[in-house]
């Protein structure tokens, strides 16, 4: 392994390294500091560098696909610009220390994470998923409305601004620009890759069909599998691996026993089928259906002294439930387009009868007069007998209340005088609850926990954990690498240090890329989970 020497360097005359935020395969990530950055632009900015011996001198060949691929990425970032997509700010070509070239892209800096580790530190509860995934599907259809398709779509590459609130794509390295150009090659995360990426990884009963089909290209249908199993991992706060190159068939128990589960879980299956032409073809349509299956069912809302609006009350058939004879249809379901212009049309119940729209209850009062039949006419009375029963009621009336200004004065003063006690109640609950929050919760606050983990619970020394990542190791936090933990790996918890576990590897994953590799270091935490 042969990293670039770009710590506490400027690059291009222009840019401050401040850190390594991470490295893959063939690339390697830094946040740095733009000197000259426009009044307005970000000052804080990502350069991702391509550095094609971080796996050993590559051939010719190789190395001139990695460039054509980092082309790729800032070509597909150009072409695809939406506020859910992260930013392309620059590119360049520079020298580091030890003289070697690298070409490298400037990024917008998204420092609040990535969904994968949002979702370990706390499990997002279904209106979060669904927010997140939202903003994702924005994206992706309007990548797909460009003719991008992303084919690495996972939480991990899905990063989140400062405040958590916006999330945006990330990595469009191994994209591809035009639906139907080329041949598929091999490429995302098995997990949430399509089983399309991994033409010779697939196996199973012969299908005969597929030996009359020409060869497999590549459609909208990829990205809409990873953003089914990407949406199975934000519900359910860990990755789909059983599912892994197969539909997603159910959700976890605790998940299916929730008024949504089985509905959600019927959209993931149908987006995750091992056939293309059989999933969704559109990401929108993904949406509508996932949205639509994570809402509450309506329950019919009856009422004592008047109809119930619902296509199974007597009297009322599907076609008055549509607005023809009844409640009036509801507005047209949201879609995710830049266009402008009408509304599409309103789809058709009957295509999915198992949910019901909103009935909008009717006020009691209003709905007995209209249940009520007309009042019989009596006969007119003669003047005489009104003017006497006018005049007997007249004697029982009781007498008006006095609107004495004195009376009217004491009322609004007694006002005045609950509202500030109120007041005064209120303000004396905060002080008494704050002053038994901070005589109840100082040493728990200063007591450390474990990552991932709620505070109270054990520390994680002394526990095992396995490797989800390739994860440097190094001699001290920070310090020089010493060896690597390859993803899989279980490592056992000796000390922590802030971000840093000190570590034993108890089992490598695969055989040590050098046999001189410690197997023992420092490792940051976030690339571990707990073994089970």
């Amino acid at each position: 392994m042969s990293e670039l020497k770009l710590q506490q360097c400027r690059v291009d005359g222009r840019y401050d390294v401040l850190d390594c935020l991470g490295r893959g395969s063939y690339s390697e990530v830094y946040v740095a500091r733009d000197v000259a950055a426009a009044d307005g632009a970000p000052a804080m900015i990502v350069l991702k560098a391509l550095n094609t011996y971080l796996q050993g001198a590559p051939d010719p060949e190789l190395e001139q696909t990695l460039i054509d691929n980092f082309r790729n990425e800032a070509v597909a970032l150009d072409r695809v610009r939406h506020p859910n997509v992260i930013n392309r700010l620059g590119h360049g070509t520079a020298i580091d220390l030890t003289g070697r070239v690298f070409h490298y892209l400037v990024l917008e800096y998204l420092p609040g994470g990535d969904l994968n580790a949002l979702c370990r530190r706390r499990p997002l509860k279904l209106e979060g998923a669904l927010f997140y995934l939202e903003q994702v599907c924005s994206g992706m259809e309007h990548a797909h409305s460009r003719g991008v398709i992303h084919r690495d779509i996972k939480p991990q590459n899905l990063l989140l601004t400062a405040d958590q609130h916006t999330v945006k794509i990330a990595d469009f390295g191994v994209a591809k620009l035009g639906a139907t150009d080329g041949a598929i090659t091999r490429v995302g995360t098995d997990v949430y890759a399509a089983p399309e990426h991994h033409p010779l990884m697939q196996t199973g009963q012969l299908d005969t069909a597929s030996l009359t089909m020409g060869a497999l290209h590549l459609t909208p249908a990829a990205d809409i599998y990873s953003l089914a199993k990407t949406a199975y991992a934000l519900l359910v706060g860990e990755p789909p691996r059983r599912f892994s190159q197969r539909p997603i068939t159910e959700l976890p128990a605790k998940f299916m026993a929730e008024p949504w589960g089985w509905e959600v879980a019927r959209v993931l299956e149908r987006a995750t089928q091992s056939r293309p032409e059989k999933r969704y073809q559109a990401v929108g349509d993904f949406w509508a259906d996932l949205r639509e299956a994570s809402l509450p069912h309506t329950r019919l809302l009856g009422q004592s002294n008047g109809p119930v609006f619902a296509p199974e009350a007597e009297g009322l058939n599907e076609e008055d439930a549509d607005g023809t004879g009844g409640t009036p249809p509801p507005p047209p379901a949201p879609v995710f387009t830049e266009k402008t212009g009408p509304a599409p049309a309103v789809a058709d119940r009957s295509k999915d009868s198992q949910h019901f729209r909103i009935v909008v209850p009717i006020s009691t009062a209003s709905a007995t007069r209209e249940a009520a039949p007309p009042a019989r006419r009596q006969p007119a009375e003669p003047p005489a007998r009104r003017r006497e029963e006018a005049s007997a009621h007249a004697s029982l009336r009781p007498e008006p209340a006095s609107t004495h200004p004195r009376r009217r004065g004491l009322s609004d003063r007694a006002k005045k005088w609950l509202v500030a006690l109120f007041l005064i109640a209120a303000f004396a609950g905060m002080l008494l609850a704050t002053y038994f929050y901070f005589r109840r919760e100082p040493r728990a606050s200063q007591t450390p926990t474990a990552p991932g983990a709620q505070a109270g619970r054990e520390s994680p020394v002394g526990r095992e954990f396995v490797a989800t990542n390739d994860v440097n190791l190094r001699g001290q936090p920070n310090g020089q690498l010493v060896g690597k933990v390859p993803n899989g790996s279980v490592v056992k918890v000796q000390a922590v240090n802030g971000g840093w576990y000190q570590i034993q590897i108890l089992q490598y994953k695969r055989p040590k890329e050098r046999a001189s590799d410690a197997d023992q270091g420092w490792a940051d935490k976030d690339f571990f989970t707990e073994r089970q």
